[in-house]
């Protein structure tokens, strides 16, 4: 017996899936990578933030002077949030409330690191050297959104789809 029925494609392989993934690829870039990097003037020591904390890396040696587990932890919150969320395709509204809930987090985490890099500056007197991935929350921010676009594209179509039955 020969069946008929069009093979369905996976759920992995939509738009917003690749959306999502490509969320938790630059939040992993951003936990290997320094925020922003400060000179101090007399000596030219050089203070790094990260995720982790501030770092003294002048010298051939690291010295953490400052930790910010917190930071650690809400980047791995939302990496874990946007992890399950790719894999809840067969309940399209509440993947669409946890990329929303994602989007407020990476604009709050954004906010996070510039107050915390304007901070640290005044504190040092030192003008903080931007690093590309500072700005990786707000463009995983917009890929949420675009994830969110072509989840709500889906489920139009479910719905139109459930009308003409």
């Amino acid at each position: 017996m020969v069946n008929l029925q069009k093979k369905q494609k996976p759920m992995i392989q939509r738009i917003q899936t690749l959306f999502m993934f490509l969320t938790l690829v630059l939040l992993s870039i951003l936990i290997y990578n320094p925020i922003a990097t400060y000179f101090i003037e007399p000596n030219m020591d050089k203070i790094v933030l990260n995720v982790f904390g501030v770092q003294n890396s002048s010298d051939l040696s690291v010295e953490l002077l400052q930790n910010y587990w917190f930071l650690f932890a809400f980047i791995i919150l939302v990496m874990l949030i946007t992890f399950v969320t790719i894999f809840l395709y067969k309940r399209r509204v509440l993947q669409i409330r946890l990329c929303i809930v994602t989007i407020v987090m990476l604009v709050g985490l954004q906010g996070v690191m510039y107050y915390m890099v304007t901070a640290i500056g005044q504190n040092l007197h030192s003008k903080p050297h931007y690093n590309l991935v500072f700005i990786f929350p707000l463009i995983a921010a917009v890929l949420n959104f675009l994830a969110i676009r072509g989840i709500a594209k889906d489920e139009a179509l479910i719905r139109s789809l459930d009308r003409l039955r």
